[in-house]
């Protein structure tokens, strides 16, 4: 038996009960959302260009402590050819620890750079930055007269392309160095470093043109 309403009991109002549920849960759907989106929110960066393929040969750049170094490593791969040719010459064929003690006490190095004797025992030609030597800074590199402009200079376009050796503390250097190569004309690459990483380079070393 259904109860009978008493005069003047309030009566129960369904429909807007409803409604206040549903505006409610609306509401905070929404407040979800906009924190998710807000949460995941991330920067929006450019993809790395497709790598290409060349004949070129590499020039090598270093971007370190906010500065452009040339490497030079053609130069660096003709010294130690020459040591390399020196040393087979004089010591005893299969004597690794003559060779060795010989190898240690030799220097090969150029304006930026030295090369560390003992990885060339295994065919890796690594490299030492020279202590108290500066390179080009973003507002150097800039000009005609720098070192990295004269290098440029002298780097024929149609054969070479430029590879850049950044470190991490070295991007915006490395974007002005870029930014000027491209202008120029020339075709560039980009290899990352870490901070105390030494540069090596072994048989079949490639970098990707980007």
């Amino acid at each position: 038996m259904s109860r009978r309403k008493k005069k003047g009991e309030p009566e129960l109002l369904i429909v807007s009960f409803c409604d206040i549920v549903t505006v409610t849960t609306a509401a905070m759907f929404f407040a979800m959302l906009i924190t998710v989106q807000e949460a995941v929110k991330i920067p929006v960066f450019r993809p790395t260009p497709r790598a290409i393929p060349t004949d070129k040969k590499p020039v090598f750049f270093e971007c370190r402590s906010g500065q452009v170094f040339y490497v030079d490593k053609d130069g660096l791969d003709t010294q130690v050819a020459k040591l390399m040719s020196t040393l087979n010459t004089g010591g005893r064929s299969g004597d690794i620890a003559q060779f060795s003690k010989i190898i240690q006490g030799q220097v090969v190095s150029n304006a930026y750079y030295k090369v560390d004797p003992k990885y060339l025992l295994v065919g890796v030609m690594a490299l030492e930055g020279l202590p108290e030597v500066h390179g080009d800074n973003i507002q150097e590199i800039q000009r005609r007269n720098s070192n990295f402009g004269e290098t440029l200079a002298q780097i024929d376009e149609k054969d070479r392309y430029l590879v850049f050796l950044v470190r991490d503390d070295s991007f915006d250097v490395f974007r002005k160095a870029r930014e000027i190569a491209d202008r120029t004309g020339y075709d560039t690459g980009w290899e990352l470093l870490g901070a105390d990483e030494p540069i090596k380079f072994g048989q079949g070393t490639t970098i990707n043109i980007q």
